[in-house]
């Protein structure tokens, strides 16, 4: 298979040694012609997995105006505090089905030139206990998925049929972005992709990135071996160099009589998407002589705290407190303990998270109240508009 770009020095090592390759050079640009005999099974891990399309770190030209950026990725930083309890916002949300996911997928000029690489520090009171990179969006708008593909391999076929791109890459440290920029025709990715997409699931696409890829191999007697490689933002050089060992493995087990009766690779997968929009449209007490106002907010984000940053006022003074305490004892500081923060729904109540079972006991004489504290936006990932009366009790 030819492939036209700049083979990278230790790339080059690899392709001599395994696959008995030879570069030449036609018309100044270098070209990559590669055999691969059928018995060699490492195949330099692909003859029907990932194209040689690396590139120097010098400035390439597109049809979109963007190119590659010298020196890297630029590096941001981020920390998390370990004793902060995350809220699980996917289990919040609920389902979300591949259909309305792929409504927010991005055209391939924002995925070429869309992603960047911070430097996240988790520490706890103080003391950083843990650094490392991931990537993320260079727009405040897009957010970063990830999902999970197996794709089956066998040692006749060890590949995966992916291309890799690389678009920014260049830094002696060997970070880098590399993403997906096809499929081979017949590879094992591609059948293991439309596979999935029979099922409902999705599989690789333009713009993808491997984060990270685990070999299962079963052997006769129940033995199972598992060998993990993390490739999240790694250069592409060091990303071949990762999948190359991985699959080596299977030929391996293979060649040491190890009877392998199946092997499969579970490949997770980032994606960079559009972040849905959910516009809440407020609507206050005719007393309060207010004009209804829409705030805009995305999958996950709070009601309660959406609205007290915007400086509306939830504490309903006619409210009655479900804990027993005086209206004016002060709210419970969003515990669900109090009803202090109730707003009535008037549409797209299906766009708000499921009430837990207290939440429906607190109000269930008036079943289209809701707690703002305990409602988060965006169910299943989905757009639209939510209606809501604020400080429901002053409504005549």
């Amino acid at each position: 298979k030819r492939q036209r770009g700049v083979v990278g020095e230790e790339t080059k090592k690899k392709i001599t040694l395994v696959c008995d390759s030879i570069v030449r050079r036609f018309g100044g640009q270098r070209t990559m012609v590669a055999a691969f005999p059928s018995a060699a099974i490492s195949l330099f891990f692909l003859c029907q997995a990932i194209s040689i399309r690396a590139f120097s770190t010098a400035p390439k030209p597109r049809s979109h105006g963007g190119g590659r950026r010298k020196g890297g990725p630029t590096l941001g930083t981020s920390t998390t505090a370990l004793h902060e309890q995350a809220i699980n916002i996917r289990k919040l949300l609920g389902d979300v089905s591949p259909a309305t996911l792929s409504g927010y997928n991005l055209p391939r000029d924002v995925l070429d030139t869309g992603w960047t690489a911070e430097v996240v520090t988790k520490t706890a009171k103080g003391i950083d206990e843990a650094t490392s990179v991931r990537l993320a969006p260079r727009n405040g708008t897009h957010y970063v998925d990830s999902h999970r593909l197996d794709v089956p391999v066998t040692p006749e076929s060890p590949g995966l049929g992916i291309e890799l791109l690389e678009v920014e890459g260049g830094r002696e440290d060997g970070l880098g972005i590399v993403i997906v920029s096809g499929l081979v025709a017949g590879g094992n990715a591609e059948r293991a992709s439309a596979a999935a997409a029979g099922r409902g699931r999705e599989g690789v696409m333009y713009g993808d990135s491997i984060a990270s890829a685990a070999l299962t191999v079963e052997r006769s007697g129940g033995r199972v071996d598992v060998t993990t490689v993390a490739t999240e933002c790694l250069g592409y050089d060091r990303t071949v160099g990762a999948l190359v060992g991985l699959l080596s493995a299977l030929s391996d087990a293979d060649r040491d009589g190890g009877d392998v009766r199946g092997a499969s690779v579970r490949l997770t997968l980032k994606r960079m998407r559009r972040r849905p929009d959910v516009r809440v449209e407020l609507r206050y007490p005719p007393s309060q002589g207010l004009e209804p106002r829409v705030i805009e907010l995305r999958p996950g984000d709070n009601l309660r705290t959406a609205m007290l940053q915007r400086g509306v006022v939830l504490n309903d003074e006619l409210a009655l407190r479900y804990d027993g305490k005086g209206t004016n004892s002060g709210n419970c500081g969003s515990g669900g303990l109090c009803r202090t923060c109730a707003v009535s729904v008037l549409r797209g109540g299906e766009l708000l998270s499921e009430p837990k079972m207290n939440e429906r006991r607190m109000m269930q004489d008036n079943p289209r109240w809701r707690l703002a504290c305990k409602s988060w936006v965006g169910r299943g990932m989905k757009e639209g508009t939510v209606v809501v009366q604020v400080n429901p009790r002053q409504w005549v």
